[in-house]
């Protein structure tokens, strides 16, 4: 089967027979190999129905087979390793994959994972440039979010939900040094409080750090605007202005 998966003709077929194997869970060492393939195949097909197929065939076997902890960590390192894959229509199966794999773990195990599927997806949507990969970046971490984070999860959503608190007040307090980190922060908070509603306690800790960002970006604003209004005043030669650029 493996050796024939990228033959177009044969692919419906063994696409079947892989469900239906996946279906009975026979418990073969070449089944393992063989979705490493079926996992490379969500990136690199080039029809789009091809790379969801095998995504649908990856998931099943991520949830439904038994994975030690290092064959587990290895497959969910796998997905978080390839978000930047360099062409968008892979990357954008990729993601469609994640969130899948986000709404489908156990609860127990989503939040043994959460900051190590957060941090990289929140990296991405800030370097995206693909805007139906940012959407998608955008559905991944709001779906994460809102299972590990949920009002009515217990001692555990409560926990991650003050460390989230806890990263966006670090980010927002490095913002003047790293700009990025500002961006970051600010998506994922609108994230966070998109995910959970905006009544309830996270928007009330939520919003007092946007505004508080928003009024320190002004105030660095106007102190560029002044720095570059007393340097701009000398000569008639005007390319080397910041107006001439």
């Amino acid at each position: 089967v493996q050796v024939h998966l990228d033959d177009g003709g044969l692919q419906p077929s063994l696409f079947g027979l892989l469900r239906v194997v996946l279906g009975r869970r026979f418990v073969l060492p070449e089944l393992y190999d063989m979705m490493l393939v079926v996992g490379d195949m969500v990136l690199q097909a080039d029809a789009e129905p091809v790379r969801s197929a095998c995504g649908s065939l990856f998931l099943t076997f991520l949830l439904g087979y038994p994975l030690g902890p290092r064959r587990l960590q290895q497959n969910l390192d796998f997905l978080v390793s390839n978000l930047g894959y360099e062409v968008p229509s892979g990357r954008a199966s990729l993601l469609a994959l994640v969130r899948q794999v986000v709404l489908k773990l156990p609860p127990p195990l989503l939040h043994e994972q959460a900051d190590r599927l957060l941090l990289p997806l929140v990296a991405r949507l800030v370097n995206e440039t693909d805007r139906s990969c940012v959407a998608a970046v955008g559905e991944a971490v709001r779906a994460l979010l809102g299972r590990v984070c949920a009002q009515s999860g217990g001692a555990k959503a409560a926990g991650a939900r003050e460390r989230v608190l806890k990263l966006l007040r670090a980010w927002f307090a490095a913002a003047p040094q790293q700009p990025a980190l500002a961006r970051a922060a600010a998506q994922l908070a609108g994230l966070l409080v998109d995910s959970l509603g905006e009544a309830g306690s996270i928007t009330a800790a939520v919003v007092p750090l946007l505004v508080s960002s928003c009024v320190d970006e002004a105030a660095r604003g106007d102190e560029e605007r002044e720095e570059e209004g007393q340097g701009g005043g000398g000569g008639d030669d005007g390319e080397d202005s910041p107006s001439a650029l």
